[in-house]
């Protein structure tokens, strides 16, 4: 990533593109609440959007969208539910560089931690040396890696989820209903997976309202809160979500591999049918192998007919992977080829690069090459989530 992927980037963007800086994801969101809290503007403006470009390209944009895509530029606009400055407000008066370069060590921090959370959701627990090495392996991941790199709060997303899940199987539903509620801040990311907690809940009510009411209570404050700062800020969200897809269009992997229209209805068909399945486990009890399955399910359904391309959103897999790791001699053999080869392609073609460095002054993809399997993780992992259900199926039988 150092020595071959950022210098790529660096000439691909700065010196052959538009851009004057990369600053990461984090940097819209830090000048948005900085401006919102110090100076009381608001953060969804054209005022903070130009000041945030300022950075980025030296100047503002103004484009249209009518325009061929490769002619887009990505505003850099702060595209967040507003009540995330509260996350932020701490820093508001640190200094940007010193906060780019502490952010990687605290995000993965909360990915080893939602590692750990995780091993205990499953009741899973390997030796220490077999732990910390699980944990570093995915750290060094490619998915992890970009989302470290990019200070993506999608990886902070899926602490809080972890958490709350923890807190579920602990039944402490309040507090994992609070949690749940501050997962929103990236809700692209969360909305499929909050649908399985809101079905569990109806599957006992009067012992599992508690989740219900902190989700709701806290998210009613959340959203009151950001009122209060700015008045209207759901409108200018979804504006803002509105250009977000026109100036930074993503798509999901079904989509983008069977089209709009047959993959956009196999997507819903998916749905429908998790939903279905999910209503039927719903009196399941919280730390039951049955839970973690379903849950399991939302996650791997989630990155495949979500707008959820982007390599970082499969942080939502690590529950999974953990999964398939713990039952690695269980798993059919043909699936744990595919998973070592999905694993060692990444770790290959890197080691070659810097054994046979490419050229990094040019606009050729070849840097690329280590992500180019990711895409087939969450069919991977769905495969192996139908494969276990099948032999706990023809177990009970």
């Amino acid at each position: 990533m150092h020595r071959v992927l950022l210098p790529w980037e660096y000439y691909v963007n700065v010196t052959r593109g538009p851009v004057k800086a990369q600053m990461g994801d984090l940097y819209p969101r830090w000048v948005g609440t900085r401006e919102l809290l110090l100076h009381g503007k608001n953060p969804y403006s054209d005022e903070v959007s130009h000041e945030i470009q300022m950075a980025f390209y030296g100047h503002a944009i103004e484009q249209g969208y009518d325009k061929p895509a490769s002619e887009i530029v990505d505003e850099q606009r702060f595209a967040y539910p507003v009540y995330v400055v509260f996350l932020l407000a701490p820093t508001i008066h640190a200094d940007f560089a010193r906060l780019q370069a502490w952010a990687p060590g605290v995000l993965a921090a909360f990915v080893a931690i939602s590692l750990g959370l995780w091993m205990r959701v499953l009741r899973w627990r390997p030796p220490t040396v077999v732990a910390m090495a699980v944990v570093l392996f995915l750290l060094g991941s490619p998915q992890i890696a970009q989302g470290l790199r990019l200070r993506q709060f999608g990886l902070f997303a899926a602490f809080l989820m972890a958490l709350a899940t923890w807190a579920v199987m602990r039944e402490r539903y309040f507090i994992a209903g609070i949690l749940l509620a501050l997962s929103t801040i990236k809700p692209q990311m969360v909305a499929l997976c909050l649908v399985w907690f809101l079905v569990w809940t109806l599957g006992d009510w009067k012992r599992r309202w508690p989740l219900a009411a902190g989700f709701g209570g806290a998210m009613v404050a959340l959203v009151g809160a950001g009122e209060s700062l700015v008045h209207g800020w759901p409108r200018y969200f979804l504006e803002g979500l509105s250009a977000y897809r026109k100036y930074f269009p993503t798509t999901s992997p079904v989509r983008l591999i069977l089209g709009d229209w047959m993959g956009g209805g196999l997507s819903v068909l998916a749905v429908v049918a998790l939903l279905a399945y999910s209503w039927g486990k719903r009196k399941t009890a919280a730390d039951s192998a049955e839970f973690a399955h379903v849950l399991a399910l939302f996650f791997v359904t989630a990155t495949l007919v979500l707008p959820l391309l982007t390599p970082y959103n499969q942080v939502l897999l690590l529950m999974p992977v953990l999964m398939l790791i713990r039952e690695w001699s269980e798993v059919p053999r043909w699936l744990r080829g595919a998973f070592v080869l999905l694993v060692a392609w990444p770790i290959v073609v890197s080691l070659a690069m810097l054994v046979h460095p490419p050229q990094l002054d040019s606009m050729h993809r070849t840097p690329l090459l280590p992500s180019v399997l990711l895409l087939l993780f969450p069919f991977l992992l769905l495969w192996f989530l139908f494969a276990r259900q099948q032999q706990v199926a023809s177990a009970g039988t």
